[in-house]
């Protein structure tokens, strides 16, 4: 029988500094540049703000306080990733059977969620890193139009010579940061890699503001920055445009995506911040966003192609990463030199942004296989190949659609995008708040508080986090799959080829299911082989 009391972290953060760029790392992402300004853009510009900081006060400072408490706490006996952290944390309400039950849905929901969701978005991190490598080596200015970067962008998806090597190599570096441990690999790389995004954004914002007509007189780029700031009330009358504000904030701190945040909490020491440290992470996630994300965006869209690409591409295509990946680079390639420079540190940006979220879900997945007796190395290259594995459906699939009019389908990433990487996201949050909430864990409170820097008004646990969310993410599971992403999901299964559409989307869910119930029966061992004897 262990000791009634707390053993420490296996290994803790070297500096706060550390800690709070690794959080940061982990919370800013592509989303923050990418997904942000075409939410802003289909939903009232400045209108859609007012849902935004609403949800950011109302699920995004409790659930992201909720989720570095339950990492804290689980880290003081070596739990350091969801499942057993959630077990930990039941055990007193529930007894040991149900608690262990609710740690196997936590664990399934880790491992489907970390495997699948990183092997989609390391793709799309190759696909960044492929330009990234055009701007450098200077190739970005011999693509002067929009038709050009188009077809570079298809070959990407479709052809495995262009999107297999940079999507390896960004896999390889992933798991070259994680290998090493805490403070001598992820904490490292993100000191290195976070100060350079934020330089490398705050370049870019002072040339959207003042770079303001590169092209032509009438392409101002103050334009789209005041776009971006006025309000289309009207769109505050849509449901959508509220759910989407949460949404934003919900994706945009990385709260709910397999435990993360918990994890690297876990190595935080048993009085050690986390209060300040957690509002300051939040603080720095929503400067990324919103100052740097929108309006590097808007300014630079403006300026590089009037009011026509952001209309076209954000509001009809509905997708900012075509902007990013397909309509920017011309725009680059057009102003020879120098756009090769501001392309290099715009894609640059993304793949810092991208790698620094990767390495964070593959720790939590390195710790998963820790708990199953396999050593931090060995862990980070398994956890690298699995991912490798189960994104080569998105190669395959683009390959065999290259050929068509309409280009490559990525039904496959989609689809696991909005099942892994949207609607489990926020049934792990819901389930958070209702089993870690006030009205399960009576000293979670308590625990929050302890050795803060600042401290947490009891309401924001009581009512916010434990009535408020739950209400607000049971609305939000309800509307996903009402959703504009499901509907062009459903309807992008229809072009040729009709079989693949559904195949590789059935593809997708039977791998969910297949990890989600490998997680459940692998954490229920692990349960009871090193926890179950822990008293709390």
């Amino acid at each position: 029988m262990a000791e009634n009391k707390s053993i420490g972290p296996r290994e803790t953060w070297a500096t706060r500094i550390g800690l709070i760029l690794a959080m940061a790392g982990n919370a800013i992402g592509l989303g923050n540049f990418l997904r942000f300004p075409g939410r802003v853009a289909l939903y009232g510009g400045g209108a859609y703000l007012i849902p935004y900081f609403i949800a950011l006060f109302l699920l995004g400072f409790p659930i992201m306080w909720l989720e570095w408490t339950i990492g804290r706490y689980g880290g003081q006996y070596r739990a350091h990733w969801l499942g057993p952290m959630m077990y930990l944390i039941t055990k007193k309400k529930f007894n040991h059977r149900n608690a262990k039950l609710i740690a196997g849905i936590f664990g399934g929901f880790v491992l489907s969620i970390s495997i699948l969701l990183n092997a989609y978005y390391t793709n799309l991190i190759g696909w960044i890193a492929f330009w990234a490598g055009m701007s450098m080596s200077g190739r970005i200015t011999e693509v002067t139009e929009v038709s050009q970067s188009v077809g570079y962008l298809l070959k990407v998806i479709s052809d495995p010579f262009y999107n297999l090597i940079p999507w390896a190599i960004s896999l390889i570096i992933t798991g070259i940061i994680v290998a090493p441990g805490i403070s001598k690999g992820i904490e490292r790389g993100n000191k290195i890699m976070m100060p350079l995004l934020f330089l490398f954004a705050i370049v870019l914002l002072i040339t959207g503001f003042t770079w303001r007509t590169p092209i032509k007189p009438e392409w101002d780029s103050l334009k789209g920055f005041f776009w971006l700031w006025t309000p289309r009330y009207e769109m505050l009358g849509d449901p959508a445009t509220w759910l989407e504000g949460a949404g934003q904030i919900f994706f945009t701190l990385s709260l709910g995506i397999a435990g993360i945040i918990p994890t690297y909490a876990s190595y935080l020491r048993r009085d050690e911040d986390l209060t300040l440290s957690a509002l300051t992470t939040v603080s720095l996630n929503e400067f990324a966003e919103v100052i740097c994300g929108g309006s590097i965006a808007f300014t630079l869209g403006y300026a590089f192609g009037g009011e026509i690409p952001i209309g076209m591409v954000f509001v009809d295509k509905k997708s900012p990463f075509f902007l990013a990946m397909a309509v920017y680079p011309a725009f680059f390639g057009k102003l020879g030199t120098a756009g090769a420079l501001l392309g290099t540190l715009w894609y640059t940006l993304l793949w810092f942004a991208g790698v620094t979220s990767a390495i964070a879900i593959t720790n939590t997945l390195v710790e998963f296989f820790n708990d199953l007796g396999i050593k931090r190395s060995m862990g980070a290259f398994l956890s690298v190949f699995l991912m490798f594995i189960f994104g080569l459906p998105i190669v395959i699939e683009g390959s065999m659609t290259i050929n068509y009019d309409w280009g490559p389908t990525t039904v496959y990433l989609d689809f696991t995008d909005f099942v892994v990487g949207s609607f489990l996201l926020v049934v792990v949050a819901l389930l958070e708040t209702v089993f870690a909430g006030a009205f399960v864990w009576k000293e979670g409170y308590e625990e929050l508080n302890r050795g803060g820097l600042i401290k947490v008004p009891k309401w924001i646990w009581t009512i916010l986090l434990s009535i408020i969310a739950p209400l607000y993410l049971s609305a939000m599971i309800f509307w996903l799959p009402f959703s504009t992403r499901a509907d062009a999901i459903i309807r992008q299964t229809g072009k040729p080829l009709e079989w693949l559409g559904p195949t590789m989307a059935t593809l997708s869910l039977v791998f969910t299911l297949v990890f989600f119930v490998t997680g459940y029966i692998a954490t229920t061992k692990i349960i009871e082989k090193k926890y179950a004897s822990i008293q709390v």
